[in-house]
């Protein structure tokens, strides 16, 4: 994001930006909208479809319970128990099976929805042709599909199945019962065939566009109406329908296989306690969610009309913004040193008017800048022609003290031409091309070089011990760090006396370089640093500390104090490693040393 503000132009962001923020908030709009809308609308179905399913059922089961009193009534009657026990007299069993017809007959006719009764005995006679009433061998009955449940049950529901009568095919609804003699024997079973159409004319209601099924207690289909293979789809669900009424969204595959993994319809039950039906209805969600479509359809149309003007909007606001940014854009790019005057607008009063007038002022410090510059450019080359010609100095005093070494030997001063030689080693040190950086192991060589000829004065009563590792040595530091200490340790430490020792030790600690000089002499006298008021060890020390502090900011040390474990006095200086010259520009950056 923050790559895209430094990328692009303001003009293009603005409107890019507005525009984006307008179709987001659309967006947001409408889908709150359609899925709002659309719980509402689901929640309102259901509630109604409940209601009317309800409804509906209690239609249903008041006529399918009648039909189960009816053959309750018609199974126990003496009349059905007694006529399996045939007798050896003919023409009682005929009169025995004219009373059975007489009285299912009656039945059929008095009840409209029946549309015939079939009873299925071991004492079958020919059905007569107009006759409501049929009896069958029971043996014909084992080939029907719907005989295991009537075999495994005292009564049940048969769904929706085709007959044939004097009317031709029919499609029925049956209710089978048992049929048991007064001793209890089975003696068969009666079949009463209900009209499929009546029942599904009941289910259908007021909407017969529905998709509604009749389920028995078991969970077998009885009639349905509308879709034909959502019977076998619903199957699955059925377990999870163990409230009396109620609702779930379900997901129906296209196919019988297996279940869909979004959910696309709407399942509506109803059912009583003790029940032997239930009533199910079945709803694709697209239907119940239309409205919702059509009110999203209308709100996109509208935030396209929106965005439209939106586009003008932003087109017209972000000119106005970009103007004045691009008019200070050209006078920048246009800016040279000779420039006289900046051609910005003089009546903006807002933030712009601040911007303009904060380049103009800033334009006024650059011309004074630039004449500044120009006069420290003339001062600067003056100072380079001092300098070089500063430089002659060190360089003619060095070549003066190798011909006094020469003057020296050749008139057979040994001693002195040993220290002219030492002190021309340390000019050459000092020198060092100018640079302000050594290595440790050149700084080193320049201590022992002023040792050695403090040495040629004390002779046998001053020793020097040096304890320099192998691996700091080709690492840098200031130049002439040492020299300041050791000469303070002779001069002040040692004064009236015939020996003196000096230890001088550097080693690495976490990064940093530690270096201690350590001699035996008399030690610090008291309130010696009050005393210099900050000037602590003559010029020498001070300018090392000011030179350690330009290269190094806070992250140096430099510690003077009387030796804690002998006499005489311990200096400690403290810096970062330095393994290249190009260093000395970052150290000073980190962390100040405590």
């Amino acid at each position: 994001m923050k790559k895209m503000f430094k990328r692009y132009r303001i003009d293009y962001l603005l409107f890019g930006g507005l525009t984006s923020f307008v179709l987001i908030l659309l967006t947001i709009v409408i889908l709150l909208t359609y899925t709002l809308s659309t719980k509402e609308l689901v929640r309102v179905t259901t509630y109604y479809q409940k209601e009317n399913l309800n409804e509906l059922y209690n239609k249903i089961e008041i006529q399918m319970r009648a039909i189960e009193q009816i053959s309750l009534a018609a199974t126990r009657n003496i009349v059905t128990t007694e006529y399996p026990d045939m007798t050896n007299d003919s023409y009682v069993n005929y009169q025995k099976r004219e009373e059975l017809e007489t009285f299912l007959s009656n039945i059929a006719y008095s009840t409209p929805i029946i549309q015939s009764i079939e009873l299925y005995t071991g004492n079958a006679f020919p059905s007569k042709s107009q006759s409501l009433v049929s009896f069958i061998d029971m043996n014909q009955a084992k080939d029907q599909s719907w005989y295991e449940a009537v075999e495994n049950a005292d009564f049940a529901w048969i769904g929706e199945h085709t007959i044939t009568s004097n009317q031709g095919r029919i499609e029925v609804i049956s209710f089978a019962r048992k049929i048991y003699s007064n001793s209890g024997k089975y003696q068969g079973f009666m079949m009463l065939n209900l009209k499929a159409s009546s029942i599904q004319s009941q289910i259908s209601g007021e909407i017969p566009t529905s998709n509604r099924i009749l389920l028995d207690s078991g969970g077998r289909v009885i009639t349905y109406i509308g879709d034909p293979s959502l019977p076998t789809k619903i199957k699955s669900y059925l377990l999870d329908m163990n409230n009396e009424s109620g609702y779930m969204k379900v997901g129906l595959p296209e196919s019988n296989d297996s279940a869909s993994s979004q959910k696309n319809t709407l399942m509506v039950w109803a059912m009583h306690y003790n029940s032997s039906c239930m009533l199910v209805q079945l709803t694709p969600l697209n239907q119940v969610t239309k409205g919702s479509v059509h009110i999203s359809a209308v709100l996109s149309l509208v935030g396209v009309s929106a965005i439209l003007i939106a586009l003008l909007f932003t087109l017209y606001f972000s000119n106005l913004f970009i103007t004045p940014l691009r008019q200070l854009l050209h006078e920048m790019g246009r800016y040279t040193a000779n420039t006289n005057k900046v051609n910005l607008p003089e009546d903006y009063q807002n933030e712009f008017g601040v911007l303009f007038s904060g380049y103009r002022k800033l334009m006024d410090r650059i011309k004074s800048l630039y004449v500044s510059l120009e006069n420290q450019y003339k001062e600067q080359k003056k100072a380079e022609i001092k300098a070089l010609q500063a430089m002659i100095n060190p360089h003619f005093l060095y070549n003066t003290l190798d011909q006094l070494n020469w003057m020296a030997l050749t008139a057979g001063h040994d001693k002195l031409s040993q220290i002219l030689e030492l002190m021309g080693k340390m000019f050459r040190i000092g020198l060092s091309n100018g640079e302000s950086l050594i290595t440790i192991r050149e700084e080193f060589t320049h201590a022992l070089c002023y040792v050695q000829i403090q040495q040629l004065r004390w002779e046998e009563g001053l020793t020097v011990s040096i304890d320099l590792a192998e691996h700091l040595q080709d690492w840098y530091i200031p130049k002439m760090t040492l020299q300041p200490f050791i000469e303070n340790a002779i001069m002040h430490g040692f004064n009236e006396r015939l020996t003196g020792n000096i230890t001088i030790s550097a080693k690495e600690d976490q990064g940093d370089i530690i270096i201690q000089i350590t001699d035996d002499g008399v030690g610090l006298k008291k309130n010696w640093n009050a005393q210099r008021e900050g000037n602590t060890g003559g010029y020498g020390i001070r300018n090392v500390k000011e030179r350690f502090e330009a290269f190094f900011g806070t992250r140096y040390r430099v510690d003077i104090e009387n030796n804690p474990q002998a006499s005489g006095t311990r200096v400690t200086v403290q810096f970062p490693v330095l393994k290249y010259k190009q260093e000395e520009m970052n150290v000073s950056l980190g962390a100040s040393i405590p």
